[in-house]
Formats: structure tokens, C-alpha cells, sequence
């Protein structure tokens, strides 16, 4: 599956420009009536690509709030939370269309809270409410990191790659305005007076969801049913759950399905693997790998994901399912760094380089990430492997301490 991203051409800028001079003109209602005409025929993700290629190319916040205005009012009464729901409860694709529902619920109510503020009517609850909102996304990550994580690879699987492709694309727009959203929320906290601008933010956030949601709902859902099977979705259901449901999802999600336990790894050489340096049973090197302080990630020389280690008490730095076996690795990263990927597998296997280095912060942390290419005995390219590590308390470390202090 190759990645893709939004695009805005300099056709629907235009059109936005035009509107924008429109909008200025008339009053409310000839307002409202020209931006439905206007959005009738568009996908809301590719013109919110165009708007901000516009801000970056100048346009000014009166623009950008002219268009605001009549984008809330559009929103009042789009709505895709009724949807009837596919499948039975602790089916995959019951949950993730509970997860549309609440989800499109608590934005919603997000929405009518910062208006409600805004005209000086809001209660602490509502005040409560725009708080918690950053830490509702967060939550809510998970719902995107397990359609991207394990129902987008077997979709791809059964040749199914294009419609994956989108619905991760609008995931990254739908990122990018959470961010922008809770950057607003912290402006506000702190004594900011953006409230107009926030109530924009997220009734296009609203308005983006909608859309996402409808095209999942109606596309892609129907598309898995018909192609995955029954032993599939076990598998799938089971590796759900090691990323996690939502909470706001109710108990009846984490149950129906009978889970699938993966068998045990194969053993070659009656029960044990001979090295170079020791021979190990399967299990031994399972749990030799899991023990380590780091995430190590395999792809073979054909660029797809031959193996990734699962460590054993501790929360992992980057999800990683069984579904991504056998990926392409280009697309198991964002697509804004797809190619920076490309040129580092490359470079390995054209012996421009021999290791890649990055270090970046993540939620806290300082996570560092190293690439290295795997050869044979005869030199040849056999693959890459990634290992990522938290070392922020690496970071801290002053002094010594020896193995006798542990006396």
C-alpha cells in the first residue's frame, strides 16, 4: 500500500478565495446558503489542505475567520452519529463504530461547551469539559492506531490498498487539527482570548470527522466484512486488544469473541537453534529478545517486516501487532517521512552507510532510534533492523555505581 497524502490544488484555492469575497458580502443566511453550495460537491479533508496552504501563503486571520463563521454555522445540524452498527458486540467493526459514535458525541459536546463559554453562559462543567478534551484525544488515539496497526494490513492482505491509503492520509489531517485544538484550549487556560477561534477549530474538526466516519462506515467496514474471515477477525480481535479499546467504550466490546492464542515460534535441529555461539531453544531466544531494553523491529531484504520483539513488562514505545508481518516497511512509518525510510533502505543496501541515528521526544520521553543493515558471512544485504530505546533516565545518569554497591 503506498501512503498518500491530501492534496490541494491551486484550482480549489482559488474557489476558496473567491467564497471568502462572497462570504464578506452577504449576511448570515446568503453566508450559510453559498458555503453548503460551495461544499456540496468537495471533500472537507482536501479543502482543509487548501486552507492551510493558504495561511502559509499569506492569508490573514480575518480571511480565515470569515470562513470560520460560516463553517459553524454549516455544522449545526451535519451529524453521522446514528448510524446503525454493523455486526454483532466484540465484533472489530462493532467497536470501531461505537468508538464513531462517542467519539463525534464528545466533540460535539466539546463544540456547544466553547460556545457556550464564548457568550459567557458556560458553567464549570463546561470549562471541565474543554480541559480534559487533549487528554479525550489522546484516549482516543487508540481507535486510529488499531485500524492502522491491524485492520489496514489485512485489508492490504486481500489486495484492498486504496481505500486504506485515504482513511490513514485523513488520519493525519484529523492529528493535526486535535493539536491545533488542544493548543487553543491551553491558550484559553491561560487567560488567551482565541475563543472565537477555537469554536472554528473544532466544528471543522467536527465537520472532518463526519466525513472520515462516513467513508468508514460506508466503504470501508462493508469492504472488510466481505473479504476478511471468520478465523481473521479472532486474530484481529485478539490483537485489538493487546493496543487497547477505547474507555469510553462500553464492557460488551471486550467480549464475544473467542481468542486465538498464536502457536508456539517453530524449532529447527530437534528443539534447539544452532549459533555460532551457543545453541538456544525457541523459547530461550523469545524470551532473550523480550528481556532487552529495547524494541527491535526486523525487515528483510524484500523491505517487509519479517519480525518484531514484544517486551516483557513495560509499556511499548511504538505499537507493533502481528499484523504488520509481512508489510511493507515504507508503510508502517507517517507519510511525511516515507521517503526519508526509502533513502535509508537505499543507502544500506547500496553500502553508502552503515547505521542511521535519531533521537526525538515522545510524551516525556527521549526516545532514541538507531537503523542498522543486516549481512551475511558473504556480505550480503540481508535486511534492516531498527532498535528504539527510552533513555531519558540514561540522559540523568551522574557518577557510578558499580555492581558491588548492589552488596
Amino acid at each position: 500500500m503506498e501512503r498518500l497524502s491530501i492534496e490541494a490544488g491551486d484550482a480549489l484555492k482559488g474557489r476558496l478565495r473567491s467564497l471568502v469575497e462572497q462570504l464578506r458580502e452577504g449576511g448570515p443566511g446568503v453566508q450559510e446558503k453559498s458555503f453548503r453550495r460551495f461544499m456540496e460537491d468537495l471533500d472537507p479533508f482536501e479543502v482543509e489542505e487548501a486552507e492551510e496552504q493558504l495561511a502559509a501563503e499569506g492569508w490573514t486571520r480575518s480571511d480565515m475567520m470569515v470562513l470560520c463563521d460560516a463553517h459553524v454555522r454549516y455544522m449545526e445540524d451535519v451529524t453521522e452519529n446514528e448510524e446503525a452498527l454493523l455486526e454483532m458486540p466484540g465484533h472489530p467493526i462493532h467497536t470501531l463504530m461505537e468508538e464513531h459514535v462517542q467519539i463525534l458525541t464528545a466533540v460535539e459536546e466539546a463544540r456547544e461547551s466553547a460556545g457556550r463559554l464564548a457568550t459567557g453562559e458556560g458553567d464549570p462543567t463546561d470549562r471541565e469539559r474543554m480541559l480534559n478534551l487533549e487528554s479525550f484525544f489522546d484516549e482516543a488515539q487508540k481507535h486510529f492506531q488499531r485500524e492502522e496497526n491491524v485492520l489496514f494490513p489485512y485489508l492490504e492482505r486481500h489486495g484492498i490498498t486504496g481505500p486504506p491509503a485515504r482513511m490513514w492520509a485523513e488520519h493525519d489531517v484529523l492529528r493535526r487539527k486535535e493539536k491545533e485544538i488542544a493548543v487553543l484550549v491551553r491558550d484559553l487556560e491561560e487567560g488567551g482570548d482565541e475563543t472565537d477561534r477555537l469554536i472554528c477549530s473544532i466544528a471543522q474538526l467536527l465537520s472532518l470527522l463526519n466525513a472520515h466516519f462516513y467513508k468508514e462506515n460506508h466503504v470501508l467496514f462493508p469492504q472488510a466484512l466481505s473479504v476478511i474471515d471468520v478465523l481473521e477477525w479472532n486474530e484481529m480481535r485478539r490483537q485489538f486488544d493487546e493496543i487497547g479499546c477505547c474507555s469510553f467504550i462500553p464492557h460488551h466490546a471486550q467480549m464475544g469473541f473467542q481468542i486465538i492464542v498464536p502457536a508456539e515460534p517453530a524449532v529447527t535441529r530437534g528443539g534447539e537453534v544452532v549459533l555460532p555461539t551457543g545453541r538456544l531453544a525457541a523459547e530461550e531466544i523469545e524470551m532473550l529478545l523480550n528481556a532487552l531494553p529495547v524494541e527491535i523491529t526486523y525487515v528483510g531484504e524484500d523491505d517487509r517486516v519479517k519480525y518484531f520483539s514484544a517486551p516483557s513488562g513495560r509499556e511499548r514505545i511504538f505499537v507493533r501487532t502481528e499484523a504488520v508481518i509481512g508489510r511493507q516497511v515504507q508503510n508502517c512509518h507517517p507519510q511525511k517521512s516515507v521517503h526519508l525510510v526509502k533513502r535509508i533502505v537505499e543507502d544500506f543496501k547500496s553500502e553508502k552507510r552503515e547505521e542511521a541515528e535519531f533521537w526525538i521526544d515522545m510524551g516525556g520521553r527521549k526516545v532514541h532510534i538507531r537503523f542498522r543493515p543486516l549481512r551475511d558471512s558473504k556480505g550480503e544485504y540481508r535486511g534492516v533492523v531498527e532498535v528504539v530505546q527510552d533513555v531519558t533516565g540514561i540522559k540523568k545518569l551522574e557518577g557510578q555505581k558499580r555492581l558491588l554497591d548492589e552488596a
